[in-house]
C-alpha cells in the first residue's frame, strides 16, 4: 500500500507544473496587511532604522481585497515607508518567495491613476502628510478584503461596480485620528478606496473608527 501510494505522489508531482506545485504550498495572492511586517524589516535594514509603516497603496486591486504576487506588472501593494530621521518616504513592493524590494511607483504613480480633480486635489493634501507622519503600531484598522467589502457596500460604491464590471479598485490606507468617549484621540488608520473606469472615477473613504463610508 505504501509502495502505491509513493507511486501515485510521483506521478502527481511530474504532471503538474512546477509554479502550481509551488503555490499550493506558498499562495501567491496576499492581503495588504500580510506583508506589512516583512517590509518594515526590510525597510529598518536597508533605509533607516526608525522606519515605520506611512501608509499602503493597492493598485489594482481584486474586488475580494487581494493581488496575486505572480503578475506584479498587472497589480500590487505598494507599502509607504516613512522615516523622522530622514523626513521623507520609501517605497517597497512584496516579490513573490524573495521579500520585499524597493518599488519604482510613487506617489506621482498613484495620483496619476486619479482622474477626478477634485478627488486628486484631496489626494495630494493626504500624501503630503505622509512624509512627518506615520500609523501607529497599535493602529486598529481593517485588512483589505474587510475594508472592500465595507466600500463595496455603500449604495452609490455597488451601483457603479454593477453598471462597469470592468472597473479597475484601487485602495489607499492612510494614518488618522480618531475619537473615542472613553480613550480620547485614537491614532488609527483609514482606507481610500478609488474605483475607476477609462471615462470615469469615484473615490469613498472609509472611516476606521465608525465604519462610515462617505464619497469625495
Amino acid at each position: 500500500m505504501k509502495n502505491f501510494i509513493l507511486i501515485f505522489l510521483v506521478f502527481f508531482l511530474i504532471s503538474c507544473d512546477p509554479e502550481e506545485i509551488v503555490e499550493a504550498v506558498i499562495p501567491s495572492k496576499v492581503t495588504a496587511k500580510q506583508s506589512s511586517q516583512e517590509v518594515l524589516t526590510e525597510a529598518r535594514t536597508d533605509y533607516s532604522s526608525d522606519a515605520q509603516l506611512a501608509g499602503i497603496y493597492g493598485w489594482n486591486v481584486a474586488q475580494n481585497g487581494q493581488v496575486d504576487l505572480l503578475n506584479p506588472t498587472s497589480n500590487a501593494f505598494v507599502y509607504i515607508v516613512q522615516s523622522d530621521i530622514k523626513q521623507e518616504n520609501e517605497f517597497y513592493v512584496p516579490v513573490y518567495l524573495a521579500g520585499p524590494v524597493k518599488s519604482p511607483i510613487n506617489f506621482n504613480t498613484m495620483l496619476g491613476f486619479i482622474s477626478d480633480a477634485s478627488a486628486k486635489e484631496k489626494m495630494q493634501s493626504v500624501f503630503g502628510l505622509l512624509a512627518g507622519q506615520g500609523i501607529d503600531p497599535s493602529a486598529n484598522y481593517l485588512d483589505s478584503p474587510q475594508a472592500l467589502n465595507q466600500i463595496l457596500s455603500n449604495s452609490e460604491a455597488s451601483a457603479f461596480m454593477a453598471a462597469n464590471s470592468t472597473a479597475k479598485i484601487d485602495m489607499f490606507l492612510v494614518p488618522s485620528k480618531t475619537i473615542d468617549i472613553l480613550q480620547g484621540i485614537v491614532n488609527s488608520a483609514d482606507w481610500i478606496v478609488h474605483l475607476y473606469t477609462n471615462t470615469e472615477s469615484k473615490v469613498f473613504w472609509l472611516n476606521s473608527g465608525t465604519g462610515i463610508v462617505t464619497k469625495f
